[in-house]
């Protein structure tokens, strides 16, 4: 009777640490898989304030979310003065895959069309009302920083194809464009 009892016993005790282990092995799957989304976040947003890209996890964004939100600004820009230079392209598929965006993706695919001919005024009218969105629900340090990120982002097009006349300045129309996305940035 004792031995039923202690192998009884035993039977238990491992069935305990056998469900403890596993909540544990699904805690440690969890926490990779959020580690994993934050440096996804991290690429397409350019932004390294970890509570910040946990806020935009929190919120159900995606990375891929967060790349197109981050690269239609940079869109916009390229096609600020009405066409889109070699240079200006080049520039763009370049941030995308520094933002995670693989060629053959929905998001690639959509870059691709937006690069193909300008898209429609309603696409930074969406923009404009999703960046402010997201803005509201990031602090002031964090809305900073993903404003810097992706006005730098924007920067880089607008210099890529040499300015306005060659001159290695921006145009008036990228300028405007440049104060659109960070006035929609700041919350």
């Amino acid at each position: 009777m004792d031995d039923q009892l202690r192998d009884r016993g035993k039977s238990l005790e491992e069935e305990f640490f056998q469900r403890q282990n596993a909540e544990l092995v699904a805690k440690l799957r969890a926490t990779q898989a959020r580690d994993e989304a934050r440096s996804h976040m991290a690429a397409a947003t350019g932004i390294t304030h970890a509570e910040a890209l946990d806020r935009l996890l929190d919120h159900g964004l995606s990375p891929a979310s967060v790349a197109a939100l981050a690269l239609a600004p940079l869109v916009a820009v390229a096609w600020a003065d009405r066409k889109l230079e070699d240079k200006e392209r080049a520039e763009v598929l370049k941030e995308a895959a520094d933002s995670g965006v693989t060629q053959g993706s929905a998001e690639y695919e959509l870059l691709e069309s937006w690069l193909q001919q300008a898209p429609p005024a309603t696409l930074m009218e969406a923009w404009g009302g999703y960046a402010r969105a997201v803005s509201a629900d990031l602090d002031e340090a964090e809305r900073t920083e993903f404003r810097e990120a992706i006005v730098a982002r924007a920067k880089a097009i607008a210099k890529a194809a040499g300015g306005f006349a060659g001159m290695g300045k921006t145009s008036p129309e990228e300028e405007r464009t440049l104060a659109e996305i960070s006035a929609a940035l700041s919350g």
